[in-house]
């Protein structure tokens, strides 16, 4: 027997054993590299077992609110605080704001004429107790656990030290998680700004260099017209200066292309798809395309994902055709894209499919590529709508 262990009762030692159980599991969740809503929801499911209870949340402080983070309840009977929840700490007396004002462990049995908006949802959720501790990260008081009962009786006598002692254990991983948060914020960020960029880019090249280019070729046009009865040299320098300016439109269109999608903007993913399918310099075949508008990043993502790859293929695969297949799932979009060449692409040997990775993974998706059964290589993606 350990030493931890001598003196203590046995109820102390089944309830310790719990807890260091129940962080590990956190712990575990954590070190995969989960999200962190999942996070979130797992240390309010395990808040909620160890005290044998049925309703428990994860409460984050926002300036002057208490917003649900993670939320866990067994069964369908009980309900409330869903995760976005968010109750002003002013003019209340429930326990979030309780703990805020004091930064400790707090309980209520009676709800009865507890003031606040927080109280009232308990109320007319019904829940009649409730226990919470104080979540103390870098010196401040980041939330709380808050478990939730109808019944006072169903909260022991010693809820407020357990709990306590468990959010102390699982205050480095929660740390953590809302670190990931933030920076899966600040990627989004600069994604969108990115996005935001390459349109305005697109939009000037549209307006401004693309139309002077095609109000040029006019121009030559009617000059090649009119010296139809010119010496051939003067004719051949007007008629090679209209063909390197029509040389220069195409690449000047396909910059402004790749730069941002504008028929993605305007008409859908399944529309951009099919863009790159009529350009592309082999056969693109197009699986389950809805007219479905997702999100305006998501849709981005997915035709730069499809574009990288077609080119990939031609280039550097000596691939003849490519199958492209969409799959509605539920919360998300999975794109496939697999070609018949010769295989053997790797994402760490060039900036193209990193490029890619990158892109995916700063809207919290999944992006691998592998061989196909045939052969060929199979690029894959999932994304969060």
């Amino acid at each position: 027997m350990d030493q931890a262990s001598v003196g203590a009762s046995p109820g102390t030692v089944d309830a310790v054993a719990e807890e260091q159980a129940a962080l590990r599991r956190v712990a575990t969740l954590v070190a995969s590299g989960s999200e962190p809503a999942a996070v979130f929801g797992m240390v309010a499911e395990e808040a909620g077992r160890l005290l044998r209870a049925r309703s428990s949340a994860t409460i984050r402080y926002d300036d002057d609110v208490a917003v649900t983070v993670g939320r866990w309840q067994d069964g369908e009977s009980v309900s409330g605080f869903e995760v976005g929840t968010a109750v002003p700490l002013a003019g209340s007396d429930g326990l979030t704001a309780l703990v805020a004002r004091t930064g400790r462990s707090a309980r209520i049995d009676d709800y009865t004429r507890v003031r606040g908006r927080a109280a009232e949802l308990m109320r007319a959720h019904g829940y009649g107790a409730a226990v919470a501790a104080a979540i103390v990260a870098g010196g401040r008081t980041w939330g709380l656990l808050l478990v939730a009962s109808a019944s006072p009786d169903a909260l022991s006598g010693d809820a407020e030290r357990r709990l306590g002692d468990f959010a102390e254990l699982v205050v480095l991983g929660l740390e953590s998680a809302e670190a990931r948060e933030q920076l899966n914020a600040s990627r989004l960020r600069m994604l969108g700004a990115a996005l935001e960029e390459r349109r305005r880019l697109e939009r000037n090249l549209h307006d401004g260099a693309q139309q002077r280019l095609v109000s040029l070729a006019l121009h030559l046009h009617l000059l090649e017209t009119q010296l139809a009865g010119a010496p051939a040299p003067m004719r051949d320098l007007v008629t090679g200066a209209r063909r390197e300016l029509d040389l220069a439109m195409k690449e000047l269109r396909e910059l402004a292309r790749g730069l941002h999608p504008a028929v993605v903007t305007e008409r859908g993913l399944t529309a951009g798809l099919e863009s790159l399918a009529n350009a592309a310099a082999l056969e693109v075949r197009i699986h389950g395309a809805t007219d479905e508008r997702l999100d305006e990043a998501v849709e981005a993502c997915a035709y730069f994902v499809a574009a990288e790859s077609i080119t990939n293929a031609v280039r550097y695969a000596d691939a003849s055709s490519i199958d492209i297949r969409l799959r509605r799932l539920p919360g998300g979009l999975r794109i496939e894209i697999e070609d018949d060449g010769r295989g053997g692409a790797d994402p760490a040997a060039g900036t193209g499919l990193r490029g890619l990775a990158d892109r995916v993974e700063a809207l919290s998706g999944r992006f691998t590529v592998g061989e196909g059964a045939a052969g060929g290589t199979v690029v894959s993606v999932e994304l969060p709508v």
